[in-house]
């Protein structure tokens, strides 16, 4: 099913400026998909009509299969959450509180209900530190956080980033993008706005290239930049991965390959004899998202007397997951970027264990499974010990 769809689209401002022209895009339940464009091109001004900040002049948005109007506003700002590129733009209260229960008050939520909302954000994005805390007075990664939070308060199926990278540093920058994915994990749809090639072609499953209001090109990562000339006429750059895939072609150090890589694994596969190295096991627990209970629903003493592991190696992806690991007192080796450092790790024959939160399991499992590396269910083997101390019948 569509989650969200675009016919037609146009819109000029009061000056004259034709900042939309015709754009058509469809954007798939569940799906990751990334608007790129170069500044100017038209993504914050789509973006606030994705949410009806702005209704079209001409063409439609369809939310959920409900077209956007005046008289349906309310119901597209609960489907739909949008996270401006500057949170100073999304906070006003005087306490981060305040601000995260202002839009559950104004669903008409009891007190109970608005108070187990903040909290559970506050929770979720690891935050509850900034609980009592003047949005002024937060750093600007900080204040990002807060914004995510305010929207994710108000439970939307679809969520809008506009450029959702912007100011922040390479650790708060892999953060927002592990971040994204867990809400992806979760079900979610989610859409970025974004000029950065690097995480468009990493993170997204379906890109839309903008180009001075229109639709200029769209397709999967791997299809939109394998097309150099593409880029080009939309001044927007190759990866970085996919300009060092070129180089080694043209130096030969390895032959020509009918797919661009879009990851340094990628990479790594195509250099000689990077198949032939002896590779380690990755085992994964499965620690439930945030919306099925999140870490309080896991047995922790239960889970530390069975979990008969010693990897060479431990890492966390997700917020559940990360304090799962923090609770059991392991510290993990790595936090961010786990799926491709774990996967690195294996191929090196180390072996592996990798907490994740919700769905996030199956991506570590499916990308490791397509690089040829063994992959075991952690939990499930927990589980099978459990089963055989309690007496029950194993299969």
């Amino acid at each position: 099913m569509r989650a969200l769809e675009v016919c037609n689209l146009s819109y000029r401002y009061p000056d004259g400026t034709q900042a939309l022209k015709h754009v058509n895009l469809s954007v798939k339940e569940g799906k990751k998909t990334a608007i790129l464009g170069p500044n100017g091109s038209g993504k914050s001004t789509l973006f606030y009509h994705l949410n009806g900040i702005i209704l079209p002049q001409k063409g439609k948005i369809i939310v959920k299969g409900r077209e956007i109007t005046k008289k349906n506003v309310y119901y597209v700002r609960t489907t739909v959450g949008l996270v401006f590129q500057d949170p100073d733009d999304q906070l006003f209260a005087p306490t981060v509180w305040d601000d995260l229960a202002f839009g559950p008050n104004n669903l008409g939520l009891s007190g109970d209900e608005v108070a187990a909302r903040v909290e559970g954000v506050l929770s979720m994005l690891g935050i509850e530190e900034f609980r009592d805390r003047n949005p002024d007075n937060l750093s600007g990664g900080e204040k990002k956080k807060v914004a995510i939070a305010g929207v994710l308060a108000m439970n939307p199926e679809i969520l809008v980033f506009d450029e959702p990278t912007s100011g922040l540093d390479p650790k708060s920058t892999s953060e927002m993008i592990e971040l994204m994915d867990e809400l992806a994990s979760d079900g979610r749809t989610v859409i970025i706005s974004t000029h950065n090639v690097d995480i468009a072609s990493s993170w997204a499953d379906y890109i839309y290239i903008l180009r001075k209001g229109e639709i200029y090109a769209e397709g999967e990562p791997e299809s939109v930049f394998s097309k150099d000339d593409l880029l080009k006429k939309t001044n927007l750059t190759a990866p970085v991965v996919v300009r060092t895939h070129r180089e080694f072609e043209a130096h030969n150090i390895y032959k020509k390959q009918d797919k661009v890589p879009l990851t340094i694994l990628d990479l790594v596969e195509n250099l000689n004899g990077s198949k032939k190295q002896k590779r380690g096991m990755i085992r994964v627990i499965q620690i439930p998202g945030m919306k099925d209970g999140g870490v309080s629903a896991v047995d922790l003493d239960e889970l530390k007397s069975v979990l008969e592991i010693t990897p060479d190696k431990t890492g966390a992806m997700g917020t559940s997951a990360k304090e799962c690991a923090k609770r059991l007192g392991i510290v993990c080796d790595f936090e961010r970027d786990v799926v491709d450092t774990s996967i690195s790790e294996a191929m090196r024959g180390i072996d592996v264990l990798i907490f994740a939160s919700g769905g996030m399991a199956d991506i570590v499992v499916e990308r490791a499974r397509k690089k040829g590396i063994r992959c075991g269910n952690a939990a499930f083997e927990a589980s099978k010990h459990l089963a055989k101390r309690n007496g029950d019948v194993v299969n």
